[in-house]
Formats: C-alpha cells, sequence, structure tokens
C-alpha cells in the first residue's frame, strides 16, 4: 500500500505509464499513459478468442511457427505507418502529434485516482 501512496503523488515532470491496463479491472491508481488498453492480454502468437461462423466465440489456434521465425518476421515488418484497410483509419504520424499538441498543457495535471468505470463497453458482446 505505501508504493500505491507513492505512485498517487504526482513529482513535477514525472509520467507514470503503464504497458497494459485492464479497463474491466481498472488498478488502485491510473496511469497517465497506458500502451495498451485491454480485457483480456494474450500474447499475439498464442491462441486468441476470435468470432466462429455460427456468431458465438470460439478459441484460435496458436502459431505453430517456432519462437526464432515469429521473432525474425517481426523485425522484418515495415516500420512504415499503417494506411488503413477500409474498415480502419489510417494511423499518420500526424495524428498523433495533433493529439500531444492538444493536451501538453494539461496532461500531467490531474490526479492518479482510480478510474470507477469498468470501461467503454457494459459487457464482453460486441455485437
Amino acid at each position: 500500500m505505501a508504493v500505491l501512496e507513492q505512485l498517487s503523488e504526482r513529482a513535477p515532470g514525472q509520467v507514470l505509464h503503464e504497458h497494459a491496463g485492464c479497463w474491466t479491472d481498472p488498478p488502485p491508481v491510473a496511469a497517465d499513459s497506458v500502451t495498451l488498453l485491454h480485457q483480456s492480454a494474450v500474447a499475439p502468437w498464442a491462441g486468441g478468442l476470435r468470432q466462429g461462423a455460427d456468431g458465438g466465440v470460439e478459441q484460435g489456434d496458436p502459431d505453430p511457427r517456432p519462437e526464432e521465425e515469429i521473432a525474425a518476421s517481426v523485425v522484418a515488418a515495415d516500420p512504415e505507418p499503417d494506411e488503413g484497410d477500409g474498415r480502419t483509419p489510417a494511423d499518420p504520424a500526424e495524428g498523433v502529434a495533433a493529439f500531444v499538441t492538444a493536451v501538453r498543457d494539461t496532461w500531467l495535471r490531474g490526479d492518479r485516482d482510480a478510474v470507477r468505470s469498468a470501461g467503454p463497453v457494459g459487457s464482453s458482446r460486441f455485437l
């Protein structure tokens, strides 16, 4: 509890970053930034949940490739920004720059009290 109390106190210029944050079970201290906001986190190469042909949820198969081959494909990936696929928008660097510009003067002023919301979705059903 003493560590959590220290994290809730904001030191000038300090940024509390959380790599993966569960929005259905938020921590007692809210981070200033979160890389991955999730309900359930699974390694990309593990067998995750997916929507089946009948509309229900089913377990997917894990990636059968050896770890070295998976790592090599990650290293070889194109680092250019995603242009979108028709269903998701492009992700240009200008969008991130505009967001940072908009929040830079007020971002690190809020408190770090726990987030009391269970998140943007009322259940695990997205249909």
